[in-house]
């Protein structure tokens, strides 16, 4: 098997992780999916066993229990991810901002947002502020929140996310669009 020419790799589940002998080179795309629940840094090591984290272009967390916390801290260990998506936020407004959060809004390179869940308000402007880089922002948005929110977005392009481009908005009932 050559392993020189992988490209994506996907990560199932923790003991997936740990048990993994291979190591992937080449390796610019990473998947996560399923439970991959771990508390601390040690997601980055784990991994860094298997891939190289520093040449990672692609991210895609596909599992309910990822913490936003775990995504920070993963993500200051892959400066160059330019493109996330993420299926499930697993948002505690009470964990955020801290060093890292700060450390990671500084230095990503995320250029591309895709998040499948809905998003509030408060979501969106930690968003805001974690990925200033943002040219395409794809996003839920709970119904009751999408004026506020699409205001906020607006209102934000000329400072906080001046590459902002693309906004895409799923899940919007045809009426919401008429009246606003």
């Amino acid at each position: 098997m050559n392993l020189n020419s992988v490209k994506h790799v996907y990560i199932f589940n923790k003991k997936t992780a740990n048990n993994c002998i291979k190591y992937f080179p080449n390796a610019t795309q990473l998947t996560i999916k399923y439970y991959f629940n771990i508390p601390d840094d040690s997601n980055s090591i784990i991994l860094n066993r298997i891939i190289p984290l520093k040449q990672m272009t692609k991210l895609t967390i596909d599992c309910y229990y990822f913490s936003f916390q775990q995504l920070i801290n993963l993500l200051h260990f892959l400066p160059n991810i330019h493109i996330l998506k993420w299926n499930f936020i697993n948002y505690n407004e009470n964990n955020l901002p801290n060093d890292t959060f700060e450390y990671v809004s500084k230095t990503n390179k995320i250029k591309n947002l895709d998040i499948k869940s809905l998003c509030t308000l408060d979501l969106i402007e930690i968003i805001v502020n974690l990925f200033p880089k943002l040219e395409y922002l794809k996003i839920g948005i709970n119904r009751k929140e999408i004026k506020h929110i699409t205001r906020y977005i607006l209102s934000k392009s000329n400072n906080k996310i001046c590459y902002l481009f693309l906004l895409c908005i799923t899940e919007i009932p045809k009426i919401c669009l008429t009246q606003n």
